[in-house]
């Protein structure tokens, strides 16, 4: 006997689902990688241009400890590194720092080494990824003892503030956000 032409709509539905499964999941593969990718370069910028502000700090502070009342403001005097110079007229308007400390100077020694932007492996690999992070938190770590040293007041700037969180989503609209949604009770 024929098999009823009615078997097939009783397969419609497993097979409609199936087909959306499939399709859904190539295109959250593709998409996945793509937002992915955007948020590593997002995160990866935020990383160095953070390694870049402590860097330029630690040069600064360098060369206001290199600094002398005798010198004269022409005279280039040149950072632990010989390509990097800076004048120190830039530096002469700046406060005098406290009286020279060898625990100032190995931090701040360590903190060059630390942010050195030609010792940092940009490579995209974990290793280089995990070396970045504790590179950036040990130098944030010293950048804080060396101005605490200096007495200086602490920098805010570069880190985020807290999010309100008495209201929930951030008004964006996005599918995330849930600020626009009304409670049923």
């Amino acid at each position: 006997m024929d098999s009823n032409p009615l078997d097939s709509l009783l397969d419609l539905e497993e097979q409609f689902y199936n087909e959306g499964y499939a399709l859904g999941a190539a295109d959250g593969a593709a998409a996945g990688y793509t937002e992915g990718s955007v948020f590593a370069v997002e995160k990866g910028f935020e990383k160095f241009v953070e390694m870049g502000r402590l860097y330029g700090k630690a040069l600064v502070w360098a060369q206001r400890l290199e600094l002398k009342p005798s010198e004269s403001p022409s005279v280039q005097a040149h950072s632990t590194r010989d390509t990097l110079s800076l004048d120190p007229a830039i530096c002469k308007d700046m406060p005098s720092l406290p009286p020279h400390s060898t625990r100032l100077a190995r931090n701040l020694q360590t903190l060059l080494e630390l942010v050195d932007p030609a010792t940092l492996d940009m490579s995209n690999e974990e290793e280089a990824v995990n070396d970045v992070d504790e590179r950036l938190k040990g130098a944030a770590t010293k950048a804080k003892l060396i101005q605490r040293a200096m007495g200086e007041r602490e920098d805010t700037s570069s880190q985020v503030e807290p999010k309100d969180m008495s209201t929930p989503g951030d008004g964006s609209g996005s599918i995330e956000d849930i600020s626009s949604l009304s409670i049923r009770h």
